[in-house]
């Protein structure tokens, strides 16, 4: 599984999917990030992002695959703010 990040602006990926890329086993949980955040263990470095843009999963699975996002307070451990980011599949939103 991998995850492609995009600027504000759009065009190509701000990093190389493959090189932050992990092998996740059937069940199994893993958490991207694209920077350090007190208290939360990151399984894979996407780079520095923006604070503006897009993301895409990448995955060999062709379905099963759930996933979840969200964005957090980087400043305290564990962190004092979070919120939930909408999951896009192809042109549908979650719940959908």
């Amino acid at each position: 599984m991998g995850i492609e990040v995009f600027g504000p602006a759009g065009g190509a990926a701000l990093n190389d999917p493959s090189a932050a890329s992990l092998n996740v086993a059937a069940g199994g949980t893993v958490l991207f990030g694209t920077g350090a955040a007190v208290g939360l263990s990151v399984n894979s470095s996407l780079g520095g992002g923006s604070s503006k843009g897009s993301a895409r999963v990448l995955a060999t699975a062709k379905s099963g695959i759930i996933c979840s996002a969200f964005l957090a307070d980087d400043g305290n451990a564990p962190p004092t703010s979070m919120t939930a980011l909408t999951v896009v599949k192809k042109t549908k939103q979650k719940g959908q």
